[in-house]
């Protein structure tokens, strides 16, 4: 055919009726499964094309959902960030299988409000909002006015929206027992506490000083950002300065990975001088010189739970807080 054929002829050659063409091709547990996939295969060919925009409006939906990563370049973050990259594709795959696009917006400044905007826009039906450092009162106004929001990050009490994300005390505490229990007793933490899932990390930490009788010298502190490029200087800095540690947790991956950089530029070895350990087991961990030790939050599962409670909250249901899985992974950096 040159033109495109219509629903009429799609439901003639198909042998079936126009009604039967148009429920199959929405999904209609009306329709048999059978009959579904013989539509399905006389429409791709012949060549017919649903009309998506029409049916969306039909349904008042866009099958689409966003997700916005709110980059703080100030600590050192670009959305090439392993973790991003990684979170991303657990979205969107989790997205796919269920039938929806995903659209991705990086604010530029927390000035632009682009929650709120992508919402009243109408291009997607709900967010996914990757993070919540320096942002909580926004988003809870914002999930005063809806409750299409599902966010990543620490689970906070007074939060008045939807969080997945994993259990960062105990994953701190698991990391920090793993060094202590190996006889280390001045366990360096990098990652800035003024974000939300960094200071309950940290928390973790001083939980496992306290459970196992270590004494904890609060000085063995850098605050630095999740993506901050300055990890193996300050590293560097703190060894020259002959501050004295045996092993660092730092609060992700890529933070670790610098540490080790420094530590193996200045002669020391890991683990025999420093153990190592970091957060987040993004694939480059298990590549890392050595092999990191990290707390895995497994980010596929976050993926899968975030679209699943957004799709759920679309329909009008009820969808509480849920955490993810903690698992430490033991690598060459602490045995």
């Amino acid at each position: 055919m040159s033109r495109k054929p219509t629903m009429a002829e799609l439901a003639r050659i198909a042998e079936v009726d126009a009604s039967t063409v148009s429920r199959a091709l929405a999904g209609s547990p009306r329709v048999k499964e059978a009959t579904k996939e013989h539509i399905r295969r006389v429409a791709e060919e012949i060549g017919y094309e649903i009309n998506v925009s029409a049916r969306n409006l039909r349904k008042r939906s866009t099958e689409t959902i966003g997700i916005v990563v709110p980059i703080d370049p100030t600590r050192g973050q670009t959305i090439s960030d392993p973790f991003y990259l990684e979170m991303l594709g657990a979205v969107s795959a989790a997205a796919a299988k269920r039938g929806y696009d995903l659209l991705l917006t990086i604010p530029q400044s927390d000035e632009k409000v682009a929650e709120r905007r992508l919402l009243t826009s109408g291009k997607v039906d709900g967010l996914i909002i990757i993070g919540q450092a320096g942002r909580k009162e926004r988003l809870n106004a914002l999930a005063q006015s809806t409750d299409r929001i599902v966010v990543w990050g620490g689970i906070l009490e007074d939060a008045r929206y939807t969080i997945v994300g994993s259990d960062n005390i105990e994953g701190g505490r698991q990391a920090v027992r793993h060094l202590l229990s190996l006889g280390r007793k001045r366990v360096l933490f990098i990652g800035d506490r003024a974000l939300p899932e960094v200071a309950l990390r940290h928390d973790g930490l001083v939980r496992a000083h306290e459970e196992l009788g270590v004494p904890l010298d609060p000085s063995l502190y850098l605050p630095l950002g999740f993506g901050a490029p300055d990890t193996a200087r300050e590293v560097r800095r703190l060894i020259e300065e002959g501050v004295s540690f045996d092993a660092v947790f730092a609060a992700s991956d890529v933070l670790a990975i610098a540490a080790m950089s420094a530590l193996r530029e200045a002669g020391l070895s890991i683990p025999g001088d420093v153990a190592v350990v970091g957060y987040d087991n993004i694939g480059a961990s298990s590549s890392a010189l050595p092999p990191l030790t990290t707390v895995s939050q497994h980010i596929g599962t976050g993926g899968e739970l975030m679209v699943e409670l957004l799709l759920r909250k679309i329909r009008g249901e009820e969808a509480a807080s849920r955490l993810t899985p903690t698992e430490l992974i033991v690598r060459q950096s602490t045995h």
